[in-house]
């Protein structure tokens, strides 16, 4: 469990500063994301990252699909290995919270930084770089009682990202979350259970969900006694990697009629971003539980690292870009070469942004995993424990597992 965990995390940390990348490229390079949309600033070089798999440096929405299958894989795997489904039942009941504290902080330090306008250096920093996408981004008034709905019900269930755009995700996690625990629960001792996981597969084909879906099902096949989908053939697994990564490159901008994925342009997704990124994602994931070479680079000390402060790097870099790499632009532009400019400034910002990110998992994300799990604690206690056969169970569990049993059993 120790060395799955650590090259989970090693893979979380690579996604996470691929989202970072993402956002300096957004902002200050945003022809390195959306091509012919924007202006260029550094001449042929945008235009070949987003017509190559050279994409992938900066390709935020696939690491967002790897954030997501994860969740599907971690969120489940100690269950798969047990069938204890009490679990599960953890999990859910802890899950908001878990979620919610950091989210809380980040979005009262983003209303912090609006009250005192320090989001201005982001809009004249857009203004420069020429995405108009963004250039009335941060121009809401900030108001406290507003700020504290949105970290409490808007973004887990409405969508709300005003107080930070990297908050649109957490809805998604919230509910991907909730969709993978119900299926573990009702189907996830069943023989039929792969016809369920079919169906679902179905059902969310053009949607982030399927993310969870497939990070589910990875769960279940790798923890089980045997499978035919573990393999060591390094033929294989070159292949699915390769073609993972591929798939992983597509485009977010215009695909045009000769480029090197106008083949994958072919109508069958709804969106073809979503759906190529999520089983990209989802064929990394495979491989790299099936390589043993792949585990032991992902277990290094550094992405070991990277991956346990990524969700406070998640919540915090964007605000950092906004209001410090965006000064450090303006007051650089002028002087520097554009390139130049830009890279400094992204340069000193990750240099603030990865101790603010140790800072606020060890004073925000741990508290509130911690706070998960004294109210999960609080709330079983409530609850006289009752004996079920050879297994010690609560009230808070029988109900569900009762019905569960008169369902399914």
């Amino acid at each position: 469990m120790t060395e799955k965990i650590g090259y989970l995390d090693g893979l979380r940390g690579v996604a996470a500063i691929n989202v970072m990348l993402m956002h300096f490229f957004i902002v200050l390079l945003p022809a390195m994301i959306y091509s012919d949309r924007m202006p260029s600033h550094l001449g042929n070089l945008e235009k070949i990252f987003t017509s190559t798999p050279l994409g992938l440096i900066g390709a935020g929405n696939f690491s967002v699909c790897i954030f997501f299958v994860l969740s599907g894989y971690v969120l489940t795997q100690k269950y798969f290995k047990t069938k204890d489904r009490s679990i599960i039942i953890s999990g859910a009941v802890r899950r908001y919270i878990r979620l919610f504290v950091p989210v809380f902080a980040a979005t009262m330090l983003s209303f912090l930084l609006a009250s005192t306008e320090m989001y201005h250096y982001f809009i004249e920093a857009v203004m420069i770089s020429g995405n108009n996408n963004y250039a009335n981004y941060w121009t809401f008034t900030p108001d406290l009682a507003e700020a504290i709905k949105q970290a409490a019900w808007g973004t887990f269930f409405a969508g709300d990202d005003t107080y930070n755009p990297v908050l649109w995700t957490m809805s998604v996690e919230f509910y991907g979350s909730m969709l993978v625990f119900a299926m573990a629960l009702f189907f996830g001792s069943l023989r039929a259970r792969w016809t369920f996981y079919l169906a679902a597969v179905v059902l969310f084909l053009n949607t982030y969900y399927l993310a969870f879906i497939i990070g589910m099902g990875l769960a279940d096949v790798f923890n089980g006694k045997t499978s035919i989908f573990k393999t060591s053939n390094k033929v294989i697994l070159s292949i699915v990697l390769a073609s993972g990564l591929f798939l992983g490159s597509y485009p977010v901008g215009t695909v045009t009629a000769d480029s090197l994925y106008a083949f994958l342009d072919n109508g069958f997704f709804q969106t073809p971003k979503y759906a190529y990124h999520i089983l990209g994602a989802g064929m990394l994931m495979y491989v790299l539980l099936n390589s043993q070479r792949m585990q032991k680079i992902f277990s290094s000390p550094v992405l070991v690292f990277l991956g346990k402060i990524s969700y406070s790097l998640y919540l915090v870099h964007f605000l950092v870009i906004s209001t410090l790499t965006c000064a450090l632009f303006l007051v650089l532009h002028p002087v520097l070469p554009y390139g130049a400019a830009v890279l400094i400034s992204c340069v000193l910002s990750v240099l603030v942004i990865i101790p603010l990110s140790y800072l606020f998992y060890r004073y925000v994300d741990m508290r509130g995993i911690k706070l998960s799990k004294v109210f999960y604690n609080q709330l079983a206690s409530i609850f006289r424990p009752i004996s079920a056969g050879n297994i010690t169970q609560n009230y808070l569990s029988n109900a569900i597992f009762t019905i569960y049993n008169k369902l399914f059993k």
